[in-house]
Order: C-alpha cells, then structure tokens, then sequence
C-alpha cells in the first residue's frame, strides 16, 4: 500500500473532505444533544431563584469583632492532631476531609447561624473549600477567616 499525497480536485481528496465534514458535524451533533441533556452551555436553564453568594474572605480585624461580639461560630478545617494542638477559643473542628462524615457535627449547626471557617493561614486553603461545601450545603451566613490560625495565635488572641 502506497500512501502518497491527496491532491485537491482530485476524487480521493473530495472523499477525504467529506469524511472530515461528516465527523466535525457528528462531533457537532453530539456535542449539542449532550449540552441539552446535562442543561448545560446554550441550553443551561436560567431560573428564577438567586444563586448563593460564595462565603466572603474576612479579615483578622473582622474575625476579632465578630468573636469579641459573640454568637458566631468558628471552625477549624485542619485535621484533629492539629486541632489538639490548639485552636481559637471555642471553635469546633471539622476537618475537611471529613466532610462527608460529619453529620452529628452538621446537625449541631443551625443553617443561618453565622460562621467563620479557617485552618493554618495562607498557605491552606481547606478553609476556603470548607466554607464552599458548607455554603453548598445551605448555611447562609459563613465567612473564611483566611488569615487563620497563624495570624490568631500570633496576635496573642483567646485559644485552647
């Protein structure tokens, strides 16, 4: 078998064209009856209700005037170990990757109870992800104290 050059005009290159135009429509085709399946890119649904703001990165000077004002609930997304090493005074621990375990600790948290996940500082961002899933999951009202615990521990602030 000899491969050698398709030259246009010629009836082995109008066979190759429309091969190509048969795939990129079939692609074409797929493409579309997927987006309208899944409800997705030209097809996605536009409804009515309001989709949830993402949970706001606070600051520590925020994160200090809600603990000092109370009724706010911290939580620490790092892992228990360090938990236990300490952690910002009354906070629970919800470490992230135990998320999907977490139901008595869930059941605990009222929806629209106000918040505050944070984990290490900046160089961690379970916090982040944590408020996401929690946001995800209809709590109303979380903030991610991103400065976390390196920025609360540092400043000599309330911890256990």
């Amino acid at each position: 078998m000899t491969v050698g050059k398709v030259r246009p005009g010629t009836s082995a290159f109008r066979g190759v064209l429309w091969e190509a135009t048969a795939l990129v429509a079939a692609a074409m085709v797929f493409g579309f009856a997927y987006t309208a399946v899944t409800a997705k890119g030209l097809f996605a649904r536009s409804g009515t209700a309001a989709k949830p703001a993402a949970p706001r990165v606070i600051s520590y000077e925020e994160a200090k005037a809600l603990y000092d004002r109370g009724g706010i609930l911290f939580v620490d997304a790092r892992p228990p170990f360090d938990f236990g090493l300490g952690h910002i005074k009354g906070a629970i621990n919800l470490p992230l990757k135990d998320f999907s375990e977490a139901g008595q600790i869930l059941e605990l948290m009222q929806k629209d109870q106000p918040l505050v996940t944070y984990c290490d500082g900046e160089d961690c961002n379970s916090s982040v992800m944590l408020a996401a899933k929690l946001d995800s999951s209809g709590y109303k009202n979380v903030r991610v104290f991103f400065g976390g615990w390196k920025e609360w521990s540092a400043r000599h602030q309330a911890v256990e």
